[in-house]
């Protein structure tokens, strides 16, 4: 029996031996060793993953496992809004800015390594249109000296970005700056007058009775924004930016008063 055996032990290690071999070959070519750890393994350290990226001679930037990738937004934003009338709308003037928010989902697909990534998603969105106004207004008799009054309104918007978003090099280990252009479309859910007792703009809208709207349906505009994302894991970051938004039409229904809104906000995002 151990003469048969013997025999068959030296043949099954000349198999293995034999079916190894091209592995261990393959793996010299390549400049890697059985006990090294893959170039293409996840690491949750980032650090580590960089590092070894560039030991095994691969760029910095390599296509990303998934394509698209979800964040959520964040936007604290000022808000302010132009003023250009005609007629009974001449004497209006802008006024000021108010501290309005966005929140809402940001959807991000690659389309080149992981560089560049077309970037949408569906944002909640308030912008503040405010006007000063003559204390005449929308009355049938002229009475001087009344004082001004003001009108403020919030717009509430369903935005969808269409942009393209770039990122840079590595600024320092898991921290990379990006800029991102592009436009938006604003459809308009809701307006909202504050101080309704008080306010010219919808005392006059409501003068009839039933109250009618000031402003139109959606907008248009284009998004400059600029920040960093900070690596967490090979999954997780945080994103930290500036963000500005430029309305192109006008917002205003009555055509004696051209106005438009604009966004500056501060960007803050978690991507999962």
């Amino acid at each position: 029996m151990e003469k048969v055996a013997a025999p068959g032990l030296l043949l099954g290690a000349l198999a293995v031996l034999l079916s190894v071999s091209p592995v261990l070959a393959q793996l010299r070519r390549a400049g890697t060793s059985p006990t090294q750890r893959p170039a293409t393994a996840v690491s949750r350290d980032y650090q580590f993953e960089r590092d070894e990226r560039r030991a095994n001679k691969l760029d910095d930037f390599a296509r990303p496992t998934h394509l698209i990738e979800m964040s959520f937004r964040f936007a604290p934003s000022f808000s302010y809004n132009t003023a250009e009338g005609v007629g009974a709308y001449s004497q209006f003037q802008p006024n000021g800015i108010g501290v309005r928010m966005s929140v809402g989902p940001t959807l991000d697909y690659f389309f080149f390594k992981d560089r560049y990534a077309f970037s949408s998603g569906l944002w909640y969105t308030i912008k503040r249109s405010s006007f000063v106004i003559p204390g005449s207004f929308g009355q049938d008799v002229f009475r001087p000296g009344q004082a001004p009054g003001e009108s403020v309104y919030n717009l509430q918007y369903l935005q969808i970005p269409l942009t393209v978003k770039m990122y840079a090099n590595e600024i320092s280990p898991s921290l990379r700056g990006y800029i991102q252009c592009g436009g938006l479309l604003d459809i308009k859910l809701a307006e909202k007058a504050l101080d309704q007792v008080t306010n010219p703009l919808y005392k006059y809208a409501s003068s009839g009775g039933d109250y009618r709207r000031q402003y139109g349906f959606a907008d248009v505009g284009v998004l400059l924004s600029a920040g960093v994302q900070y690596k967490l894991n090979a999954v997780n970051a945080v994103n930290a930016g500036l963000s500005y938004q430029r309305g192109l039409l006008n917002v205003f229904r009555d055509n004696g008063l051209e106005s438009r809104n604009n966004t500056v906000a501060i960007e803050l995002g978690f991507k999962f």
